[in-house]
């Protein structure tokens, strides 16, 4: 199994990327060609709407200046499972707002297969 808490920063680090193709290069490099992505109210699937999830996360939270997001301590799994967490957090006092966690399962080459995004505050 790759290294998870390299996972965990590169996954958060996709959703603080501004720039397009750079987005699109992370989303293949971390997700399956067909990944689906799974939050309590939406599912995406493949990398065109995967990099559309990004893209629409990235201009709500991102883009304004309010926040940045940053891979938790302690990503852990087994039998290509994950379990990693993330904070989003404002960028002027560094305050935590939102805190989440995430449960991957990866193919036989790391990549990403499923996405199962919880919200916790």
């Amino acid at each position: 199994m790759t290294d998870l808490n390299d996972l965990a920063h590169r996954y958060a680090a996709l959703w603080n990327e501004p720039d397009a193709e750079t987005r699109r290069a992370a989303v293949a490099g971390l997700f399956a060609a067909d990944a689906a992505h799974y939050t309590p109210t939406r599912e995406f699937h493949g990398h065109a709407e995967l990099e559309e999830r990004v893209a629409g996360a990235y201009e709500q939270w991102v883009a304004p200046g309010t926040y940045v997001f940053r891979a938790g301590a302690g990503a852990e799994g087994h039998h290509h499972a994950v379990r990693l967490t993330w904070e989003m957090v404002r960028r002027d006092t560094g305050e935590v707002d939102s805190v989440g966690f995430d449960f991957l399962v990866l193919d036989e080459h790391g990549l990403i297969r499923s996405d199962h995004q919880f919200v916790g505050r």
